[in-house]
C-alpha cells in the first residue's frame, strides 16, 4: 500500500511539474504563425537607403538572432526565453553604440518587439517594431512610438516592406 501511495505521489508530482513547464521559444514562433519571417529580407526605406534584415535561429533553437543593416548603421540582436518568466527578452546594439532590452507581444496579429534603447548620442528612447505580413508575400515593418504605459502610438512614424531574398 505504501509503495502504490509514493508511485501515485511521484506520477501526480510529475504531472504538475509537466503541466507547468515553459513552452520554449520554438513552441511561442509556431505558436504566432511566425516562421515564415525566417530568412533574409531587403528594401527600400523612405529615404531611398536600402534595409536589409534577417531573422536566424542559432542554439538548437534556442535563440533567435536579428541582425540588419541600413546605409552605415547597422545592429544585432538575439531573443531568449527568460528562465525566471517564461516570456521572450530581446537584447540589442548598434554600431553607433545603442543598447536596448525589449519584449515581444502580439499585436492584433501581428508580432510586436517594444524596445527601450539608450545611445551615446540621443539618450534614452522607446520605440515598437511591428512585424506583419505584407501584400505579395513579402514583410513588413512598422515603426510606431511608444507611450509612457507601454501602448503603440498610432499611425506607425514609419512603414518599410520588404521582400525575401532569393536562397536565403
Amino acid at each position: 500500500m505504501l509503495k502504490r501511495t509514493i508511485t501515485l505521489a511521484l506520477v501526480l508530482a510529475g504531472s504538475c511539474l509537466a503541466a507547468h513547464a515553459q513552452p520554449s521559444l520554438r513552441d511561442l514562433v509556431n505558436e504566432a504563425q511566425a516562421e515564415w519571417m525566417m530568412g533574409t529580407w531587403e528594401g527600400p526605406t523612405d529615404d531611398g537607403q536600402t534595409l536589409t534584415h534577417t531573422f536566424a535561429w542559432d542554439l538548437d533553437k534556442k535563440i533567435i538572432v536579428m541582425k540588419g543593416k541600413v546605409g552605415d548603421m547597422a545592429y544585432l540582436g538575439i531573443t531568449a526565453i527568460d528562465p525566471e518568466t517564461g516570456e521572450p527578452k530581446y537584447s540589442g546594439y548598434d554600431s553607433q553604440g545603442t543598447v536596448s532590452k525589449g519584449t515581444w507581444s502580439e499585436e492584433s496579429g501581428d508580432v510586436a518587439l517594444r524596445i527601450d534603447g539608450h545611445s551615446p548620442t540621443e539618450g534614452k528612447r522607446k520605440i515598437g517594431v511591428v512585424f506583419g505580413k505584407a501584400s505579395g508575400g513579402g514583410l513588413q515593418l512598422r515603426m510606431h512610438g511608444v507611450d509612457q504605459w507601454g501602448y503603440l502610438q498610432y499611425p506607425a512614424a514609419m512603414t518599410i516592406n520588404l521582400k525575401k531574398k532569393a536562397g536565403k
